[in-house]
C-alpha cells in the first residue's frame, strides 16, 4: 500500500531547562529585541511569574486569569496591552493563562513566549478558545501559536499532585484525539503514541512523589509532543465534549478531560483495533486500550465522577444535544443522541466505561457511598512510614475496590472466596503451595517475572518460579546426572552462560529441577526421596553439561480449591513440558526460567500458568538405541535425547 497523506507542522521555538526558566526567557526575549512585554499570570503564580520575568522589561502585568478566557476578560487583558504599548507577550501559568496570551494575540498580532506550568498543552498549538453567553467558541489561527515555549519542570512542582495528575490525563487525552482527528496522519499518530508512553511513565511518578523531577520532565515532555500532534491533527469528539462541558456548565477544564477521557475512548475503540491496539502498548498494556487507560488510571487516582465536578443530571440532554452539534462528521463511530446520552450519563455517576457496554447502574447515592469507604481505606495508609509500602497498599485498596464494584460481588461470592481461600490456606505447607498456584494459574506469577525482568539486549527470557523450587538441591558436577534414580528417558543438557558483552561467565550457579515421566516431582512424595534436581557451576569458559530426563506434559497438582477452579472455568491443569533453570552469578541478575519441548502438543492447547515464550522452546532431539552419548555413558540398550540451551545473563543494575 502506498504512503499518501499532507502533514502540517507548525515553526516553534521549544527550550527545556529544569531550573532554568529565567535566562532562558530573558535569552528569547532579547532574542526578540522586545523592550515593553505584557507580562500574563495568575494570582496564584504570580510569584513564579515574577522570578521568572526578574531580568525581563515588564511594561504591565494582567493577572485576572478565568478559566475558558471568557470574552468579557480577552478585552480587558487586550486594553492593557494597548494601553502600555506592549511589543510581546509572556505567558507564565496553565492552559488558561496561555488561552488568555493567545486571546491577545488574536487581535493585536503580538508574538507569545509560553512558560507553562502545567500540563495542559496550549502552548504547542495554533488553537485559540473563548466563551461567551455559555458557549465556547474554538479556532485556529497562526497569530496565536507562542514563538517559543519555555519548559521548566521545576516551576511544576508547586502543582497540587492531584491537578497534576487531571492535567497529565488532559495531555493524554490529546494523544488519544490525535490518533482519529480530521486531519490525523502516521507522523501525528507517531507522535501521539510516543506522548502517550511518556505521560503513562511519568504520571504514577508524580502521584509517588509530587516533587520528582524526572517524572515532572516526563509529563512535559509527553504534554508536547501531544499538544504538537493534537495541533496538527485536529479537535476529535472527546475534545468537542469536554468544550461544551466546560463552555456551557463551567466545569473545570484539567478534570474534566481526566473524567471524560476514558468514556470517549471506550466509544471509538471498536471501530479503530489497529490504533488502539498501538495505543495500549504505549500505556504498558498487554490487554485493550481501554484497561490499560484503566490501570493507569486506578494507579494514579484521578477524579472519575462528572458529578463530582459540577454536572447533574438535569444538564445531559443539554449536554448531549451540545456535544451531537459539535461532533466531528468522522469520527471512527456514528455519534448519536443516545449514545452521547449513555457516555455522558456513566460518565457523570463514575461507571465502567469498558467495551461501551452499559454496566449495572447505581444511583450518585450510592456510589457517592462506595468512592467515600475507598477512599477511606486508601486513606488510612496515608502515614505509612515506608513510600514504597505506601503505594503498593493504596493501589491494592483502589483495585480491589475497583474489581468488587465493577462486578457487583454478593455477599454469597465473597463468602466463597472466602471459604476458597482458607482452604488453599489449609492445603499450603513446605512442600506444596496452593497460593503459588493460584498466582501461577492466574498469570500473576507471570507477571510479576514480566515486570522484574525487563528485556535487557539479548538476555534470556524470564518464567515462573513454579511451586516445587526447593533449596539445598545437591550438587552435581560437569556431566553428573540430576535424575537420581527417577523413572524417565535419559536426557542429555549442555550450553553456555555468558553475560550479554558476549563474555563468558564462570562459576555461575545454576540450579535445575523437573518432574519424572509421571509429571510428579519429588516433593510430592511423602518419604522424603530426592530426585530431578541438582546445582552445578559453569565451568571456567562458562560451559555446563548434565544428564536429566526428558521432560513431558504434566498436570499441576489440581486435587485442592485451584483445581476445582480451574475445573469450574473450562482450563486444562496442564503444563507444556519443560525443564526448569534458575542462574546466579556476581553482578548479573538473576534468571528464572524454563525451556520447552519443540513439537509437544500442549505448546498448541496452551500452558496452565502461561510461561511458555518461543526464545525458550528449544529441540530435544532423540537418539537411537544403542548410540555414543557424549560423555561415554552407557544406558543399556535405550532410547535417549540431547537439547542445547545457551544463558544471557542482563547486569545485575538493570
Amino acid at each position: 500500500m502506498s504512503i499518501d497523506f499532507t502533514h502540517v507542522s507548525f515553526g516553534q521555538r521549544v527550550v527545556f531547562r529544569t531550573g532554568g526558566a529565567a535566562y532562558a526567557v530573558g535569552q528569547e526575549v532579547e532574542r526578540t529585541g522586545a523592550t515593553r512585554v505584557l507580562a500574563i499570570s495568575g494570582t496564584s503564580a504570580r510569584t513564579s511569574a515574577e522570578e521568572v520575568l526578574a531580568e525581563v522589561p515588564v511594561a504591565a502585568w494582567f493577572d485576572d486569569v478565568v478559566q475558558h478566557v471568557p470574552v468579557e476578560v480577552a478585552e480587558r487583558a487586550r486594553e492593557v496591552a494597548r494601553r502600555c504599548a506592549a511589543d510581546l507577550i509572556v505567558s507564565v501559568g496553565g492552559g488558561s493563562t496561555t488561552g488568555l496570551a493567545k486571546a491577545v494575540a488574536l487581535t493585536t498580532g503580538l508574538p507569545i513566549v509560553a512558560v507553562p506550568t502545567t500540563y495542559a498543552g496550549s502552548e504547542a498549538t495554533n488553537v485559540w478558545g473563548m466563551t461567551e453567553g455559555r458557549t465556547k467558541r474554538t479556532g485556529t489561527d497562526g497569530s496565536v501559536l507562542p514563538a517559543t515555549v519555555v519548559y521548566d519542570a521545576a516551576l511544576t512542582t508547586s502543582l497540587p499532585t492531584q491537578l497534576s495528575i487531571s492535567s497529565g490525563l488532559n495531555a493524554l487525552a490529546h494523544c488519544v484525539d490525535s490518533l482519529w482527528a480530521p486531519r490525523t496522519d502516521p507522523i501525528n499518530q507517531a507522535l501521539a503514541l510516543e506522548g502517550a508512553r511518556a505521560l503513562a511513565d511519568a504520571l504514577p511518578r508524580i502521584a509517588a512523589d509530587g516533587h520528582d523531577l524526572t517524572g515532572r520532565e516526563g509529563a512535559l515532555y509527553g504534554c508536547y509532543l501531544a499538544a504538537a500532534a493534537f495541533a496538527s491533527a485536529g479537535s476529535g469528539l472527546h475534545h468537542k465534549i469536554c468544550h461544551v462541558l466546560g463552555g456551557t456548565f463551567n466545569l473545570p477544564h484539567a478534570e474534566t478531560h481526566a473524567i471524560v477521557l476514558p468514556y470517549v475512548l471506550a466509544f471509538n475503540a471498536p471501530a479503530v483495533p489497529e490504533l488502539t491496539g498501538r495505543l495500549a502498548t504505549a500505556l504498558g498494556g498487554p490487554g485493550s486500550a481501554v484497561q490499560a487507560l484503566e490501570t493507569l488510571r486506578t494507579s494514579i487516582g484521578p477524579p472519575r465522577r462528572l458529578a463530582d465536578v459540577g454536572l447533574t443530571e438535569a444538564d445531559i440532554p443539554e449536554a448531549a444535544a451540545r456535544s451531537l452539534a459539535a461532533a466531528p462528521d468522522d469520527n471512527p463511530v456514528r455519534v448519536t443522541k443516545e449514545g452521547l446520552t449513555d457516555l455522558l450519563t456513566r460518565a457523570l455517576r463514575g461507571e465502567s466505561p469498558q467495551g461501551g457496554i452499559r454496566p449495572h447502574i447505581v444511583s450518585l447515592d450510592q456510589a457517592s457511598r462506595e468512592e467515600a469507604i475507598v477512599q477511606e481505606a486508601v486513606n488510612s495508609f496515608d502515614r505509612t512510614p515506608s513510600p514504597r509500602l505506601r503505594t503498593l497498599m493504596q493501589a491494592l485498596v483502589r483495585h480491589s475496590h475497583a474489581y468488587l464494584r465493577e462486578v457487583r460481588l454478593t455477599q454469597t461470592e465473597w463468602d466463597a472466596a472466602i471459604r476458597f481461600m482458607t482452604d488453599a490456606g489449609h492445603l499450603t505447607d513446605d512442600r506444596r503451595q496452593e497460593f503459588i498456584l493460584l498466582s501461577d494459574v492466574l498469570g500473576l506469577s507471570m507477571q510479576t517475572i514480566a515486570v522484574g525482568n525487563e528485556a535487557y539486549a539479548d538476555a534470556t527470557e524470564a518464567s515462573v518460579f513454579g511451586p516445587f523450587f526447593v533449596d539445598d538441591a545437591p550438587q552435581i558436577e560437569q556431566g553428573g546426572d540430576i535424575a537420581g534414580g527417577a523413572s524417565g528417558m535419559p536426557c542429555w543438557v549442555e550450553g553456555s552462560v555468558r553475560g550479554t558483552d558476549g563474555n563468558p561467565i564462570r562459576g555461575a550457579r545454576i540450579e535445575v529441577w523437573q518432574a519424572d515421566d509421571q509429571g510428579l516431582y519429588d516433593v510430592q512424595h511423602d518419604d522424603g526421596r530426592i530426585y530431578g534436581r541438582a546445582h552445578l557451576f559453569s565451568d571456567d569458559h562458562g560451559g555446563f553439561r548434565f544428564w536429566a530426563l526428558q521432560p513431558t506434559p504434566y498436570p499441576i497438582p489440581h486435587d485442592g480449591p485451584v483445581g476445582a477452579m480451574l475445573e469450574s472455568a473450562g482450563r486444562s491443569p496442564y503444563r507444556a513440558a519443560h525443564l526448569h533453570f534458575m542462574v546466579s552469578a556476581p553482578g548479573y541478575r538473576t534468571l528464572v526460567t524454563h525451556i520447552f519441548v519443540e513439537g509437544d502438543p500442549q505448546l498448541e492447547i496452551g500452558d496452565s500458568v502461561f510461561g511458555v515464550k518461543e526464545s525458550l522452546i528449544k529441540r530435544f532431539e532423540r537418539q537411537p538405541v544403542g548410540s555414543a552419548t557424549p560423555d561415554g555413558r552407557t544406558l543399556d540398550g535405550r532410547e535417549w535425547s540431547r537439547t542445547t540451551f545457551d544463558i544471557v545473563l542482563a547486569p545485575g543494575d538493570v
